[in-house]
């Protein structure tokens, strides 16, 4: 009996040892399996911010983002360095080697991110070491995991040969005490079960932290890593046919909007249907995967006539356009598309990946919904806008932007009334730029705040010396509109140069305003309520309503030049110049009509009511300088 309780009790107690060793190794290996997913999705989000860097400049939030994920990477590394405790001392070395390779991993990011401002071959060899010290912390990362995995194998097999030899001699001792012997004999076998259960559901769960470092868990596509590694064997086996294969890059348009306005489940369906939609389309010819956030990339070997990538862009650009349902809403995305070939645009695959990126924003720069082939005068275009990018930059802190001013003009009397404030570029390259050759670029970078703040303060200065009865009229583009503390701001930057706010008008388009008419009409109080007045720009381009125009209560409207220059030629545009000026006249409106080159359009204009005219008729835009000589002159003669 005593023989039978030892071995039993021994049996139970080594049972029980190697089901928490068995345990503490498979915990291990999931632990450091997630370490390398982490790893690789952070890593994925770094690739993807310095390619964007190299592609289209330094968003604003570049730097906030760099440094959120090396945070990430950080804690990473940290979390790695607190397994080695629990590791052999061969694995614990090659752990704290990861751990090193992560210290090198920080500092090449600064490094790299940096230096991404050249061309396009070099920014491309200088991402390569970046991307092999990467891997290698992920290869060192999963073999610890691999090798904590064998381990909890090898010792659940030790342990399932203990558990024969003791069962054996509790078998001996059985038929001694048969009937205690025979209970805890099937106490035994029990346990045997639960311990194969328990090595079957460890192996599941390293199946499944493989399958997660190797895909995206909400569309099931490959994730960008795994991506990579497919086009370098696609690369391989292409060069080794002599065959071609190319790389469609795909970014959704209007996803955060619909992901703001519907919710998150709802941007979640959206990829899951993007997702679906590009597997009807490829089917088994071509590679999917989701690179991260909204975009995807397809692969597409072994081309016959080179001409299957963009004739699969533009399949699935109709194809993603079409509506998607959700509850009771109709949500509708669509996607620009970049595509790059083998061999002709690269022979890496990051270089087939980065001429894709630069072919995919030249689309989304063209129109939404494009779908553009990578050329090398693209990366031209893009080392040049880059250029004038910084070089705006550093215009605008020299106060190289300077405001011009046109003259407008009272019809009554042919009196001067005042000046529209237009920017102009003194460029030390290109000589002085109009606003057609900065503007849009300032629009796109977030520079055109700084830049009206630049010009205003310069207009300010300058109108200490006009006639204090001559207004200044400053346009504000869509998009600082919807910026916060817009009125706010101009005005104190107005009364810190010492000038009256009433000096001012504002122009506006009917685009900044028709979209959030209770935002508009907060901001329009703000500026009206110090004294300026407000003029609605470009009138007769847009999609007003009386309603709104009523509620807003414009001080002036302003006739499109497309309208003037045409009035003298066209019945259709003299009728809309007619509407317009009695519209504004019976909410008593003053009235502008811009783009006056000639006395016919000018004479017109006076018979049918217009209250002020603009245009080189009366005055081309001049520099403060010129304005001065012009002021110096009877007011009549100005005109």
């Amino acid at each position: 009996m005593l023989a039978v309780t030892l071995c039993l009790g021994t049996l139970i107690y080594v049972q029980h040892a190697n089901s928490l060793i068995v345990d503490n190794d498979m915990q291990t290996a999931v632990k450091l399996s997630e370490i390398a997913a982490r790893f690789d999705h952070e890593d994925g989000n770094l690739y993807r911010l310095l390619v964007d860097a190299s592609a289209n400049g330094r968003a604003a939030d570049s730097d906030t983002r760099l440094a959120d994920i090396r945070h990430r990477i950080n804690q990473i590394s940290a979390d790695l360095a607190g397994q080695r405790d629990v590791l052999d001392p061969e694995d614990s070395y090659r752990a704290t080697r990861a751990v090193a390779e992560l210290g090198k991993y920080d500092d090449a990011v600064g490094v790299v991110s940096s230096m991404l401002e050249v061309d396009f071959t070099a920014s491309v060899t200088m991402l390569r070491p970046f991307r092999s010290n990467a891997d290698r912390v992920l290869a060192e990362v999963k073999a610890i995991a691999a090798s904590g995995i064998a381990d909890a194998h090898h010792h659940a097999e030790d342990a399932a040969w203990r558990t024969r030899w003791l069962v054996a001699l509790v078998t001996v001792a059985v038929l001694v005490v048969a009937g205690l012997s025979y209970a805890w004999l099937a106490l035994a076998a029990e346990r045997g079960v639960q311990l194969r259960e328990e090595i079957q559901r460890r192996s599941v769960a390293e199946q499944e932290a493989l399958l997660l470092a190797r895909t995206d868990a909400l569309t099931g596509l490959i994730n960008r890593r795994e991506f990579g590694n497919a086009l370098e064997l696609a690369i391989d086996a292409a060069t080794t046919a002599g065959s071609g294969l190319s790389i469609v890059l795909i970014d959704l348009d209007g996803f955060k909007d619909a992901n703001d306005t519907h919710g998150h489940a709802a941007g979640d369906t959206v990829l899951m249907a993007v997702a679906h939609r590009l597997h009807s389309i490829c089917g088994d010819h071509g590679i999917i995967a989701r690179l991260g956030g909204d975009e995807f990339a397809i692969l597409v070997p072994d081309e016959k006539d080179m001409n299957g990538g963009m004739a699969l862009a533009r399949q699935a650009s109709s194809v993603l356009h079409q509506p998607l349902s959700w509850r009771s809403n109709m949500i509708t995305v669509g996607a620009s598309f970049g595509v790059s070939r083998f061999p002709e645009d690269g022979a890496a695959a990051s270089e087939l990946l980065h001429a894709a990126d630069i072919a995919m924003y030249e689309a989304k720069r063209d129109s939404k919904g494009g779908v553009c082939l990578f050329s090398p005068s693209m990366e031209a275009a893009r080392f040049e806008r880059r250029r004038m990018e910084q070089e705006l930059r550093e215009g605008i802190a020299l106060d190289q932007v300077k405001p011009f001013y046109q003259p407008i003009v009272r019809f009554s009397d042919g009196g001067l009334c005042g000046f529209e404030i237009l920017a102009r570029w003194q460029h030390p390259r290109l000589g002085l730029l109009t606003p057609d050759a900065f503007i849009r670029l300032a629009d796109s970078t977030g520079q055109i705040t700084a830049m009206t703040h630049s010009i205003l303060r310069q207009a300010c200065i300058d109108a200490r010396h006009i006639p204090a009865h001559l207004r200044l009229a400053l346009n504000i583009s869509p998009t600082q509109f919807e910026e916060p503390g817009l009125a706010e701001t101009l005005i104190a930057i107005i009364l810190a140069e010492g000038v009256s706010p009433a000096r001012f008008e504002i122009e506006i388009t009917e685009d900044a305003v028709m979209d959030d008419i209770v935002a508009a009409e907060r901001v329009l109080a703000t500026f009206r309520n110090s004294g300026m007045t407000v003029a609605l720009d470009d009138f007769g381009t847009g999609y007003s309503s009386l309603s709104n125009l009523r509620r807003l209560r414009f001080d002036k409207i302003k006739i499109d030049q497309s309208f003037v220059k045409s009035l003298t030629e066209s019945v259709e545009s003299e009728k809309l110049v007619d509407a317009i000026i009695s519209l504004a006249l019976s909410f008593g409106m003053k009235v502008t009509a811009e783009g006056i080159e000639d006395a016919a359009a000018a004479e017109m204009l006076l018979r049918k009511g217009c209250t002020q005219g603009q245009g080189y008729f009366f005055g081309k835009p001049a520099s403060f300088g010129e304005v001065a000589s012009l002021l110096s002159l009877p007011r009549e003669v100005a005109a």
